[in-house]
């Protein structure tokens, strides 16, 4: 249920962009970044007033906490966080495709903005019940098979997806659009924080999972984008093919991650502590 909070974030983000889709350009980002304000307030409270779990109060009361956790997760799981973070990319890497640089894509297909903004808009009630059922199908499925399915299913949408778009086969691209959002971030919002928490001692728990999820962010937020716009353009019609390259590319990669993350499903908290020691 915690993991609902990014998806809503990105569906208020994307009512915003629907709400000034006239002014976007000009004044509304403005209006939209403004607003985002507001929310630091209530986030800022709901920190403070957030208890620490009870495996790490118990880390405290018996002083085994780590004194430069950031520091001493990389000396002992760098690994796991390499291989964590090229999962998440993926999951990034759709984020920042079907959020931002697809209303690029879709307008200079010939699709209107407020027609995209809309679609957009849709596409974030599959990004919560992706969310919804990521859970219960971790736990039915198990984590890893899960996440093989999401990256699997998401990168071979992006094909007829692309395809969609530069056709202007309008209800099509609002169907692909859901689709690859519903696998590509739902199920991966829901599960990438699972396979990262369970995945490190209480001790490195919110440093090992901060910092696999902020590498993530940096190797496909940063890199996805402007290399789809220089690579793509202002030529869609003929360069679309790279926006599926590029997610068959970063599915290769989280895929094969996977192959070296175990699964967590049967693991207790308490026994990744045990482990360590």
């Amino acid at each position: 249920m915690a993991n609902l909070g990014l998806a809503l974030g990105i569906m208020a983000a994307s009512g915003m962009f629907l709400l000034l889709r006239k002014s976007f350009a000009t004044t509304g980002w403005r209006v939209a970044m403004l607003l985002s304000a507001i929310i630091v307030i209530p986030a800022l409270v709901a920190r403070y007033k957030l208890a620490d779990s009870p495996l790490f109060e118990q880390l405290k009361r018996r002083q085994q906490l780590a004194r430069l956790p950031s520091f001493d997760v990389f000396r002992k799981h760098a690994g796991s966080i390499f291989l964590l973070a090229t999962v998440a990319a993926f999951q990034n890497l759709d984020t920042v495709v079907t959020g931002t640089y697809i209303i690029s894509f879709m307008h200079l297909a010939g699709i209107p903005l407020a027609t995209a903004a809309i679609i957009i808009f849709l596409s974030r009630f599959a990004d919560v019940t992706g969310v919804l059922l990521s859970g219960p199908l971790a736990d039915i499925c198990k984590r890893r098979r899960l996440a093989y399915f999401a990256i699997g299913a998401t990168t071979l949408i992006s094909y007829p997806f692309a395809l969609a778009i530069v056709g202007r086969h309008v209800v099509l691209v609002a169907v692909l659009e859901c689709l690859i959002v519903l696998f590509g971030m739902g199920l991966l919002h829901g599960l990438v924080p699972i396979l990262t928490s369970e995945t490190f001692p209480t001790r490195f728990r919110y440093s090992g999972t901060g910092i696999s999820y902020g590498l993530s962010g940096i190797l496909a937020g940063m890199i996805a984008p402007p290399l789809l716009a220089s690579l793509i353009g202002q030529d869609v019609i003929h360069r679309w093919y790279y926006l599926p390259a590029i997610y068959a590319i970063y599915g290769t990669a989280a895929m094969f991650a996977l192959l070296f993350i175990r699964e967590t499903r049967d693991v207790r908290l308490e026994d990744l502590d045990t482990s360590e020691t």
